[in-house]
Formats: structure tokens, sequence, C-alpha cells
């Protein structure tokens, strides 16, 4: 995925080459890890790069071994001559155009699926938690439902409206959030009961 910025080219790739030296010796760019060693079973790899004019300036790797993650839209969020990015279970903020590291931080305990501006802070949607942080990476608060966000129906499990944020879970609970985290609205699912036949019915 490419993203102009400024005078900048952002080029964001999820990097599923199965062999750990593909990029990393043709390039040999940086590498950040967000586990303390290198490790061949990793789970997702991201690979950034930064063009002037077409001309490549700085480039990097994310390397993470905790949980998957992919490049997508709401996976990232340039602003401020800096770029945050999720990966598996942590976000790192790097520098443009240098890609230096100013931070990175483990959030949800199993993986962040998106990144969401809300004011001056963001809004990240974990599978577990939802998180509302800083730009340098500190929790204003963080939200917890009935099962993991994640949605199998189709509903949107998390939606910044005008002054709300609407979530759904695995089970299609319903939940509405002001900005400041508190809950204002609890709708959970109702799931019929299945009426069930007496055995002698069964047969009549």
């Amino acid at each position: 995925m490419k993203i102009n910025y400024k005078k900048f080219e952002i080029e964001l790739r999820d990097d599923l080459n199965s062999n750990l030296n593909s990029i990393i010796n043709s390039k040999n760019n940086p590498i950040y890890l967000g586990s303390k060693k290198k490790d061949t079973e990793y789970k997702s790899r991201h690979y950034i790069v930064v063009k002037e004019l077409g001309i490549e300036i700085s480039n990097v790797t994310i390397y993470e071994t905790n949980s998957a993650s992919g490049i997508y839209e709401d996976t990232f969020i340039a602003e401020d001559d800096k770029v945050w990015v999720i990966s598996g279970n942590e976000i790192y903020c790097l520098k443009i155009p240098s890609l230096e590291l100013i931070w990175h931080k483990e959030f949800d305990y199993h993986v962040n699926f998106s990144i969401h501006k809300l004011n001056q802070d963001f809004i990240i949607h974990g599978e577990s938690q939802i998180f509302r942080i800083t730009k340098e990476g500190e929790i204003v608060w963080s939200f917890g439902g009935r099962d993991i966000w994640f949605n199998p129906e189709g509903n949107p499990e998390l939606t910044i409206e005008n002054n709300n944020i609407r979530l759904f879970d695995f089970e299609s609970n319903e939940y509405v959030l002001d900005f400041d985290g508190n809950q204002i609205e609890d709708n959970p699912r109702i799931i019929p009961k299945e009426i069930k036949k007496k055995w002698w019915d069964i047969f009549s």
C-alpha cells in the first residue's frame, strides 16, 4: 500500500515470504523487533519504505512474533511527521522521513485490528479490548465487553459516530460509549429460546 505524505511517498507492505532473509539480506535495512529476539517463527513482518522524488531515503522492517496482522487503510496513520503502524499486538511510532523509532508498545494481549483518529488521540480496536491512547502511547482508557471484538455476522465492531463509539462483540451484543470511555448503552443480544416439543408430540 502506498500513501503520499507531504513531499514523500510511503510504501507499507505486508511481507508474507516465509524466507526470513528475503528482505533483510537484500535490503540490509534496520529491523525493529516486537520480541526480544529474532525468531524464524515470525507471525507478521511489515516492510516500510520512504521515497522522495522517487528515490528511496529510508526503510525498516517491523518484525513481530507474538501475533499476526496485515497492512490495510485502518492499520496505520500518518501525520505530524510521524507514522503509527500496527504490528501484531504492538503499535510502532516512527519519524517521517527517517523512520527512526520513537516508541513501540504492546496494547491488546492478542492482536490489534485497527487504529482510528479521535480528536488529538487514537482509538485502538483490539481483539479483547478497545483503547483510547495518546499520540505518545499512553492509555487514556480501555473497555472490554462480554466477548471478543470480532463479529462473524458482519456488524461493524467499531464505529465512531458524532459523539459516541458504537461496538459489537462476537455475540452481537451492542455497546455505546462516550469519548471518555463511559458506557451509555448496553444492548445484549436476545436469543429466543428454542421451543421443544414433548416426546409424545414428535410423532403426532
